[in-house]
């Protein structure tokens, strides 16, 4: 991720926490429980798309060590017709079966130890906040709403530059 597209993730983030405590100030309902459970909520969201960004990179980088990537030979075609299709057959496994092998290499890759340790993390702050009596069932699900909506909003303008500059 380039410099200048993790500035506006973090301007995404600081728009959404003031309009969230704009909203929570003139619905007279900015006090302490509201933002403890969306800051709690927000940041533990946070933490799990962070750890899961990260898992996934680092799974993409394994495997790619795993396949030759050889350049394509450059083949011209004296009598190309544009009705003419090049047809490629491939073998397929038609049992969709998968071994004991690939079932725990899909587990592993989904539920990691630091991916359980960020939503441990979301529970314990939503047990931690209700214990003390200081949650907030709007706050919390805001927080964790305002984080995807983040997320959303910038894979939204990060496809509409890519798009644009290609």
């Amino acid at each position: 991720m380039k410099t200048k597209d993790k500035k506006k993730l973090f301007l995404l983030f600081i728009i959404v926490h003031i309009f969230f405590y704009g909203l929570s100030f003139f619905t007279h309902s900015l006090n302490q429980k509201n933002i403890l459970s969306f800051e709690i909520a927000f940041f533990s969201s946070l933490l799990i798309i962070i750890i899961s960004y990260f898992n996934y990179q680092k799974n993409i980088v394994k495997n790619t060590y795993k396949y030759k990537f050889d350049q394509i030979p450059n083949i011209f075609i004296k009598n190309y017709k544009k009705d003419q299709k090049i047809i490629k057959f491939k073998k397929v496994n038609d049992d969709l079966k998968l071994n004991f092998k690939d079932k725990i290499q899909n587990f592993t890759l989904f539920f990691t130890l630091f991916k359980l340790l960020a939503y441990g993390i979301l529970v314990a702050g939503f047990l931690f906040l209700n214990r003390k009596g200081i949650f907030s069932t709007f706050a919390y699900l805001g927080g964790i709403s305002a984080l995807l909506i983040c997320i959303i909003i910038f894979a939204l303008c990060v496809k509409y530059e890519f798009n644009k500059n290609y």
